[in-house]
Protein backbone atom coordinates (compact mmCIF):
# COMPACT_ATOMS: atom_id res chain seq x y z
CA UNK A 1 0.00 0.00 0.00
CA UNK A 2 1.34 3.39 -0.95
CA UNK A 3 2.20 5.85 1.77
CA UNK A 4 0.88 9.37 2.11
CA UNK A 5 4.27 11.06 1.76
CA UNK A 6 4.68 10.69 -1.99
CA UNK A 7 3.42 13.23 -4.52
CA UNK A 8 -0.13 12.55 -5.58
CA UNK A 9 -2.06 13.53 -8.73
CA UNK A 10 -4.49 16.44 -8.58
CA UNK A 11 -6.86 17.82 -11.21
CA UNK A 12 -7.75 21.52 -11.16
CA UNK A 13 -10.87 22.56 -13.09
CA UNK A 14 -12.23 26.10 -13.22
CA UNK A 15 -15.61 25.06 -14.64
CA UNK A 16 -16.22 21.43 -13.64
CA UNK A 17 -19.98 20.65 -13.36
CA UNK A 18 -19.46 18.81 -10.07
CA UNK A 19 -22.61 18.10 -8.06
CA UNK A 20 -21.48 15.68 -5.34
CA UNK A 21 -18.34 14.17 -3.84
CA UNK A 22 -18.42 11.48 -1.16
CA UNK A 23 -15.91 9.37 0.77
CA UNK A 24 -17.08 6.24 2.58
CA UNK A 25 -15.94 3.47 4.90
CA UNK A 26 -17.76 0.17 5.36
CA UNK A 27 -17.42 -1.64 8.67
CA UNK A 28 -16.81 -5.36 9.10
CA UNK A 29 -20.18 -5.92 10.74
CA UNK A 30 -23.27 -3.83 11.51
CA UNK A 31 -23.58 -2.14 14.88
CA UNK A 32 -27.10 -1.14 15.98
CA UNK A 33 -27.45 2.62 16.31
CA UNK A 34 -28.67 3.85 19.67
CA UNK A 35 -29.78 7.32 20.72
CA UNK A 36 -27.02 7.32 23.30
CA UNK A 37 -24.28 6.61 20.72
CA UNK A 38 -25.75 9.14 18.27
CA UNK A 39 -25.79 11.86 20.93
CA UNK A 40 -22.32 11.00 22.23
CA UNK A 41 -20.94 11.20 18.71
CA UNK A 42 -22.68 14.54 18.17
CA UNK A 43 -21.05 15.86 21.32
CA UNK A 44 -17.65 15.20 19.70
CA UNK A 45 -18.66 16.69 16.33
CA UNK A 46 -20.89 19.58 17.43
CA UNK A 47 -18.19 22.24 17.06
CA UNK A 48 -18.13 21.87 13.26
CA UNK A 49 -21.46 20.07 12.76
CA UNK A 50 -23.97 21.73 15.09
CA UNK A 51 -27.13 20.25 13.55
CA UNK A 52 -28.42 16.69 13.55
CA UNK A 53 -31.14 15.25 11.31
CA UNK A 54 -32.52 12.06 9.78
CA UNK A 55 -31.13 10.75 6.46
CA UNK A 56 -33.17 11.37 3.32
CA UNK A 57 -32.10 7.99 1.96
CA UNK A 58 -30.20 4.89 3.04
CA UNK A 59 -27.03 3.92 1.15
CA UNK A 60 -25.79 0.38 0.60
CA UNK A 61 -22.35 -0.08 2.24
CA UNK A 62 -19.80 -0.48 -0.60
CA UNK A 63 -18.03 -3.83 -0.83
CA UNK A 64 -20.51 -5.66 1.42
CA UNK A 65 -22.03 -8.62 -0.40
CA UNK A 66 -25.28 -8.86 1.56
CA UNK A 67 -25.49 -5.94 3.98
CA UNK A 68 -27.89 -6.08 6.89
CA UNK A 69 -30.27 -3.11 6.82
CA UNK A 70 -33.14 -3.28 9.27
CA UNK A 71 -36.29 -1.17 9.41
CA UNK A 72 -39.06 -1.22 11.94
CA UNK A 73 -40.08 -0.07 15.41
CA UNK A 74 -37.08 0.82 17.53
CA UNK A 75 -34.70 0.70 14.56
CA UNK A 76 -32.70 3.85 13.71
CA UNK A 77 -31.74 3.72 10.00
CA UNK A 78 -29.12 6.42 10.31
CA UNK A 79 -28.22 9.95 11.30
CA UNK A 80 -26.77 12.98 9.50
CA UNK A 81 -24.66 15.72 11.10
CA UNK A 82 -24.92 19.04 9.25
CA UNK A 83 -24.42 22.78 9.60
CA UNK A 84 -20.78 22.76 8.51
CA UNK A 85 -19.52 26.04 7.03
CA UNK A 86 -17.87 24.22 4.12
CA UNK A 87 -21.10 22.44 3.22
CA UNK A 88 -19.80 19.03 4.35
CA UNK A 89 -22.10 16.45 5.91
CA UNK A 90 -21.35 13.36 8.00
CA UNK A 91 -23.75 10.41 7.81
CA UNK A 92 -23.74 7.25 9.92
CA UNK A 93 -25.57 3.98 9.36
CA UNK A 94 -25.17 0.65 11.13
CA UNK A 95 -22.39 -0.57 8.78
CA UNK A 96 -21.41 2.62 6.94
CA UNK A 97 -19.98 6.03 7.71
CA UNK A 98 -19.63 8.58 4.92
CA UNK A 99 -18.72 12.21 4.44
CA UNK A 100 -20.02 14.18 1.50
CA UNK A 101 -20.44 17.54 -0.16
CA UNK A 102 -23.51 18.32 -2.29
CA UNK A 103 -23.80 21.42 -4.47
CA UNK A 104 -26.63 23.69 -3.37
CA UNK A 105 -28.48 24.64 -6.57
CA UNK A 106 -31.08 26.94 -5.08
CA UNK A 107 -28.63 29.00 -3.02
CA UNK A 108 -25.13 30.34 -3.31
CA UNK A 109 -23.69 27.58 -1.16
CA UNK A 110 -20.05 26.75 -0.41
CA UNK A 111 -17.84 25.60 -3.28
CA UNK A 112 -16.38 22.10 -3.26
CA UNK A 113 -13.78 22.08 -0.44
CA UNK A 114 -11.70 19.40 -2.22
CA UNK A 115 -10.60 15.94 -1.19
CA UNK A 116 -8.32 16.80 1.80
CA UNK A 117 -11.25 18.43 3.60
CA UNK A 118 -13.49 15.39 3.03
CA UNK A 119 -10.68 12.99 3.96
CA UNK A 120 -9.76 14.78 7.19
CA UNK A 121 -13.43 15.04 8.20
CA UNK A 122 -13.94 11.34 7.52
CA UNK A 123 -11.08 10.22 9.74
CA UNK A 124 -12.09 12.66 12.48
CA UNK A 125 -15.60 11.19 12.37
CA UNK A 126 -14.28 7.60 12.35
CA UNK A 127 -12.06 8.28 15.37
CA UNK A 128 -14.95 9.92 17.21
CA UNK A 129 -17.30 7.04 16.34
CA UNK A 130 -14.82 4.43 17.53
CA UNK A 131 -14.45 6.36 20.77
CA UNK A 132 -18.17 6.01 21.54
CA UNK A 133 -18.77 2.52 20.07
CA UNK A 134 -17.26 -0.95 20.04
CA UNK A 135 -14.76 0.05 17.34
CA UNK A 136 -15.79 -2.29 14.49
CA UNK A 137 -12.89 -2.52 11.97
CA UNK A 138 -13.08 -0.88 8.54
CA UNK A 139 -12.95 -3.36 5.65
CA UNK A 140 -13.70 -1.16 2.60
CA UNK A 141 -12.92 2.43 1.59
CA UNK A 142 -14.74 4.10 -1.29
CA UNK A 143 -14.99 7.45 -3.06
CA UNK A 144 -17.32 8.78 -5.75
CA UNK A 145 -17.86 11.94 -7.79
CA UNK A 146 -21.07 12.96 -9.53
CA UNK A 147 -21.08 15.54 -12.32
CA UNK A 148 -24.00 16.88 -14.34
CA UNK A 149 -23.37 17.48 -18.05
CA UNK A 150 -25.84 19.82 -19.73
CA UNK A 151 -26.40 18.40 -23.20
CA UNK A 152 -29.27 19.45 -25.44
CA UNK A 153 -28.52 17.17 -28.41
CA UNK A 154 -27.01 13.79 -29.13
CA UNK A 155 -23.37 12.81 -29.32
CA UNK A 156 -22.54 13.03 -25.63
CA UNK A 157 -20.01 10.17 -25.84
CA UNK A 158 -17.84 11.47 -28.72
CA UNK A 159 -18.09 15.07 -27.49
CA UNK A 160 -17.25 14.62 -23.82
CA UNK A 161 -15.47 11.27 -23.56
CA UNK A 162 -12.32 9.66 -24.87
CA UNK A 163 -12.23 6.45 -26.91
CA UNK A 164 -11.70 4.62 -23.62
CA UNK A 165 -15.49 4.49 -23.08
CA UNK A 166 -16.93 5.18 -26.52
CA UNK A 167 -19.18 2.30 -27.59
CA UNK A 168 -19.37 1.52 -31.30
CA UNK A 169 -22.90 0.15 -31.00
CA UNK A 170 -24.19 3.58 -29.89
CA UNK A 171 -22.52 5.51 -32.73
CA UNK A 172 -25.80 6.14 -34.58
CA UNK A 173 -28.03 6.30 -31.51
CA UNK A 174 -30.65 9.04 -31.44
CA UNK A 175 -30.15 9.37 -27.70
CA UNK A 176 -28.07 7.49 -25.15
CA UNK A 177 -30.15 6.40 -22.16
CA UNK A 178 -27.57 4.79 -19.89
CA UNK A 179 -24.07 3.37 -19.97
CA UNK A 180 -22.58 1.64 -16.94
CA UNK A 181 -19.55 -0.56 -16.46
CA UNK A 182 -17.66 -1.72 -13.37
CA UNK A 183 -14.63 -3.91 -12.89
CA UNK A 184 -11.73 -4.79 -10.60
CA UNK A 185 -8.19 -3.96 -11.66
CA UNK A 186 -5.03 -5.98 -11.11
CA UNK A 187 -4.21 -3.83 -8.07
CA UNK A 188 -7.64 -4.85 -6.62
CA UNK A 189 -9.14 -1.36 -6.97
CA UNK A 190 -12.79 -1.57 -8.04
CA UNK A 191 -13.83 1.09 -10.57
CA UNK A 192 -17.28 2.14 -11.76
CA UNK A 193 -18.39 4.47 -14.54
CA UNK A 194 -22.05 5.43 -14.93
CA UNK A 195 -23.49 7.82 -17.50
CA UNK A 196 -27.26 8.28 -17.46
CA UNK A 197 -29.74 10.65 -19.12
CA UNK A 198 -31.61 12.61 -16.43
CA UNK A 199 -33.69 15.74 -15.94
CA UNK A 200 -32.53 18.07 -13.21
CA UNK A 201 -34.80 20.61 -11.50
CA UNK A 202 -32.98 23.86 -10.80
CA UNK A 203 -35.49 26.18 -9.16
CA UNK A 204 -38.33 26.58 -11.66
CA UNK A 205 -36.18 25.34 -14.53
CA UNK A 206 -35.97 21.73 -15.73
CA UNK A 207 -32.68 20.93 -17.45
CA UNK A 208 -31.92 17.91 -19.63
CA UNK A 209 -28.50 16.36 -19.34
CA UNK A 210 -26.42 13.43 -18.16
CA UNK A 211 -25.33 12.45 -14.69
CA UNK A 212 -21.77 11.14 -14.68
CA UNK A 213 -20.69 9.05 -11.70
CA UNK A 214 -17.13 7.83 -11.26
CA UNK A 215 -16.36 5.69 -8.23
CA UNK A 216 -13.52 3.62 -6.85
CA UNK A 217 -13.18 1.33 -3.86
CA UNK A 218 -10.66 -0.93 -2.20
CA UNK A 219 -10.93 -3.69 0.39
CA UNK A 220 -8.76 -3.21 3.46
CA UNK A 221 -6.70 -6.18 4.56
CA UNK A 222 -5.38 -4.83 7.87
CA UNK A 223 -6.53 -2.29 10.48
CA UNK A 224 -3.57 -0.04 9.67
CA UNK A 225 -4.44 0.31 6.00
CA UNK A 226 -7.68 2.36 5.62
CA UNK A 227 -6.05 5.80 5.45
CA UNK A 228 -3.47 4.82 2.85
CA UNK A 229 -6.10 2.86 0.94
CA UNK A 230 -8.33 5.93 0.65
CA UNK A 231 -5.40 7.95 -0.70
CA UNK A 232 -4.81 5.28 -3.34
CA UNK A 233 -8.50 5.24 -4.27
CA UNK A 234 -8.49 9.02 -4.71
CA UNK A 235 -5.30 8.84 -6.81
CA UNK A 236 -6.85 6.26 -9.11
CA UNK A 237 -10.00 8.34 -9.57
CA UNK A 238 -7.95 11.38 -10.58
CA UNK A 239 -6.06 9.44 -13.25
CA UNK A 240 -9.20 7.61 -14.37
CA UNK A 241 -11.20 10.82 -14.82
CA UNK A 242 -8.41 12.46 -16.81
CA UNK A 243 -8.23 9.43 -19.11
CA UNK A 244 -12.01 9.22 -19.34
CA UNK A 245 -12.90 12.66 -20.67
CA UNK A 246 -12.19 14.14 -24.09
CA UNK A 247 -10.03 17.12 -24.98
CA UNK A 248 -13.25 19.06 -25.62
CA UNK A 249 -14.44 18.34 -22.08
CA UNK A 250 -11.07 19.35 -20.64
CA UNK A 251 -11.27 22.63 -22.54
CA UNK A 252 -14.91 23.35 -21.65
CA UNK A 253 -14.37 22.52 -18.01
CA UNK A 254 -11.11 24.48 -18.01
CA UNK A 255 -8.68 21.85 -16.79
CA UNK A 256 -5.30 23.23 -15.78
CA UNK A 257 -2.16 21.24 -16.32
CA UNK A 258 -2.11 18.33 -13.81
CA UNK A 259 -0.08 19.14 -10.72
CA UNK A 260 1.13 17.19 -7.71
CA UNK A 261 -0.65 17.97 -4.47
Amino acid sequence: MAGTSRNRPRLDFANLPLMEATVRVSFESPAPLTFNAINELHAKLRGDFPQITEPQNVQIPPGIGKPTIEFGPGQIPGVVYTGNRQGIQIALQSQLLYVGWVKQLATDGPEYPRFPALRDTLWHAVDAYHAVSTGVPIIVVNMSYLNFIRVTGDGVLPKYFSKLVQVAATQNARQLHKLEVSWQEQNLVDLRFNLEHVRLNIGAETVDGYSLTTAAGLQVAAPSEPRDALEDVHDRLQVFFSELISNHAKSEWKLSEPVDA
